[in-house]
């Protein structure tokens, strides 16, 4: 051994003498390290590289981009809440009544995460579905054992719950088995007259996958609105939900709640409606249709100079408070099956031949056009008969509904005169005719065939047409002939509009010239009583016509009630009503349906009325008392002479 090897410390040049090898030429020294080539050390470098990138990758992945997630689904984890509900914003008519209520009540709400620790899941589920008469398979997806079926979020299962079912779920059902389903307080719509502004106001009802995904901001548990107003004006009257939170420990023992979120309630709104002439159009249009038997009709009223609803209803109408409850189911199921379709708005929605109500809008277009002078007098003959090229002995023949003798363009209007119109229209004899072509015109000038923009949801646009619609819609008869020229210019053929188009046609006449945006809500008022949002007025468009030609075709329709069909409304003098009415022919003539609609004072009008009965055994003369019922209540409640 060497000396060295005896020293209690070695020093590193030690080290080395002892890596000396003997025996080899000059003693030279073995190499002590191996070189690293560049190569190697570059790789080194790129996979340390490469695992720090991933690291600090994934940590900011987890803490940055999913940061919230993740600390949500903790805090999940170990929490669990009940909604508290916002109270939905009331709905009040123009003088400040209330047309809604909020009521308190009780709903069965459930929390699919406690759910799943209910060791006596499967009997627990039946026997609530047996307390509140709870159908559909709702349950199934509750009862597998995989926890991707068990969300956090509570699920709405019953609204209005009754003081019965409430006892009976307290009662029969221990503490432990009670576990994933809660009683909560909740409001519940009612509304005051629930039929007559069912299609005005709409009602509520739980959230079904269209409303989860389109309001992913709001809890499965909540109600939204599904028609009307409730529907259209939702982000407003809904509120914010607030939240019970409660603690939950590792064995899910649930603790009392630890913090609440108070709710925050909706905005209320206040609309250009008058309750008590709603609720009385209402029963008078319901009254008229059962003394008829018939069950379908439509009823607007406006005014004509600020385009504000007064008055809508439809018929039938739906039982607004059974849908918000959800029962009596037989009552519901009732309304889903019902052939003469409830749910449909007809005033916004339905689309109908307008008839003899289009004739005034045919005289101010021939005025403004020139083609007849409005004092020249015409034979209104029987019929107006057509040769067919093809065969002689089948012309065409476009009747009058009874032979009116000579007629200039007032009377014609007060008569309504068919032979008249088709002659303005199609051209007869000496008198040219606008042609459809200016017929389409100015049902367009009139916002026919368009959408005015009305503060509920499903308004559709009227059909209008022509030659090349037609061709496209009626491949077997494309040609359009001078026939269908004369049916639209009396409001028949393939002419269609729906009477809100016809009743802002009709308000523009009224006004002079003025087609007004119809409007529902004028103003939106939080719980500070700010004004959130506030309507006016609006002008969709202004026709620059003669104001003589307006005066001529209202004094003809001031004509209807004073020589007209309309003569039971003449008392009214100091209302000085005008009017219009219409018998449109459908299903190939088989039937009718009855139009007639009036404004007042006839000169500078504020109250427009129109009233759509269909297929009712008569003529449109059904309609005309209706009309005559709504305007002599407005004179005596509502009129300032």
């Amino acid at each position: 051994m060497s000396q060295l090897s005896k020293k209690p410390n070695i020093d590193i040049e030690e080290i080395l003498l002892d890596k000396m090898v003997t025996g080899r030429p000059n003693n030279k020294l073995e190499k002590l390290e191996a070189h690293l080539s560049s190569q190697k050390f570059l790789l080194f470098f790129v996979i340390i590289t490469g695992f720090l990138v991933i690291l600090y990758a994934r940590v900011f992945y987890l803490q940055v981009a999913r940061g919230s997630y993740f600390y949500k689904l903790s805090e999940d984890n170990k929490t669990r809440y009940v909604p508290i509900k916002a109270a939905r914003g009331l709905i009040l008519d123009r003088y400040g009544n209330n047309l809604v209520e909020n009521q308190t009540t009780l709903s069965l709400i459930l929390s699919p995460r406690d759910l799943l620790q209910n060791s006596h899941r499967d009997a627990t589920i039946e026997k609530v579905k047996e307390i509140f008469s709870l159908e559909g398979d709702w349950d199934s997806k509750y009862k597998d054992e995989s926890k991707s079926n068990f969300g956090f979020d509570p699920v709405l299962l019953e609204t209005n719950v009754s003081v019965e079912e409430a006892r009976r779920f307290e009662s029969e059902i221990s503490s432990e088995d009670k576990n994933g389903f809660y009683l909560i307080e909740d409001y519940s719509r009612h509304y005051l007259d629930d039929e007559a502004f069912s299609h005005l106001i709409g009602y509520t009802g739980k959230m079904d996958q269209n409303d989860i995904k389109n309001h992913p901001e709001y809890p499965v548990a909540d109600i939204i609105g599904k028609m009307g107003l409730e529907s259209y004006y939702e982000k407003f009257l809904h509120g914010v939900s607030g939240k019970r939170i409660m603690e939950v420990n590792a064995k899910s023992e649930v603790s009392p709640y630890i913090k609440e979120e108070p709710a925050q309630p909706g905005n209320n709104l206040v609309t250009t409606v008058d309750r008590e002439l709603q609720t009385f159009f209402y029963q008078t249009l319901k009254e008229a249709t059962d003394d008829l038997h018939i069950h379908k009709a439509a009823g607007i009223i406006t005014n004509p100079k600020t385009g504000e609803m007064l008055a809508l209803v439809s018929l039938p109408a739906v039982n607004a408070n059974a849908l918000t409850k959800g029962y009596p189911v037989k009552e519901v199921r009732a309304m889903l099956e019902n052939s003469h379709m409830p749910f449909l708005n007809r005033v916004i929605s339905g689309l109908y031949a307008p008839g003899s109500t289009i004739k005034p809008l045919v005289a101010l277009a021939a005025l403004e056009e020139k083609t007849i002078d409005p004092s020249k007098k015409i034979r209104d003959e029987d019929a107006i008969i057509i040769p067919n090229p093809y065969d002689p002995n089948k012309p065409s023949i476009f009747r009058d509904w009874k032979n009116h003798g000579i007629v200039d363009m007032k009377s014609a209007i007060a008569n309504s005169c068919n032979i008249y119109f088709y002659a303005l229209g199609g051209g007869y004899k000496d008198i040219k005719g606008l042609g459809i072509q200016k017929l389409k015109e100015y049902w367009e000038k009139f916002y026919l065939g368009n959408i005015l923009g009305i503060d509920l949801y499903g308004e559709k646009k009227g059909v209008l047409p022509d030659p090349e619609w037609k061709k496209v819609n009626k491949p077997d008869d494309p040609v359009w002939r001078l026939g269908d020229t004369y049916n639209v210019s009396i409001g028949q053929g393939d002419l269609l509009v729906t009477p809100l188009e016809l009743a802002f046609y009709l308000g523009a006449l009224a006004n002079e010239g003025k087609i007004m945006k119809p409007y529902i809500v004028s103003k939106i008022i939080d719980n500070n009583k700010n004004i959130v949002y506030n309507a006016a007025p609006r002008v969709l468009s202004e026709l620059k016509f003669q104001k003589e030609n307006f005066k001529i075709v209202k004094e003809g329709m001031r004509g209807v009630v004073t020589i007209g069909s309309a003569q039971m409304l003449k008392d009214l003098d100091d209302m000085k009503v005008a009017g219009k009415t219409g018998t449109p022919q459908i299903e190939q003539g088989k039937k009718t349906n009855a139009l007639f609609a009036a404004f007042a004072p006839y000169e500078d009008p504020d109250i427009l009325v129109l009233v759509l009965l269909e297929e009712p055994p008569q003529g449109s003369v059904v309609a005309i008392p209706v009309v005559d019922k709504v305007m002599r209540w407005y004179h005596d409640n509502r009129y300032q002479k």
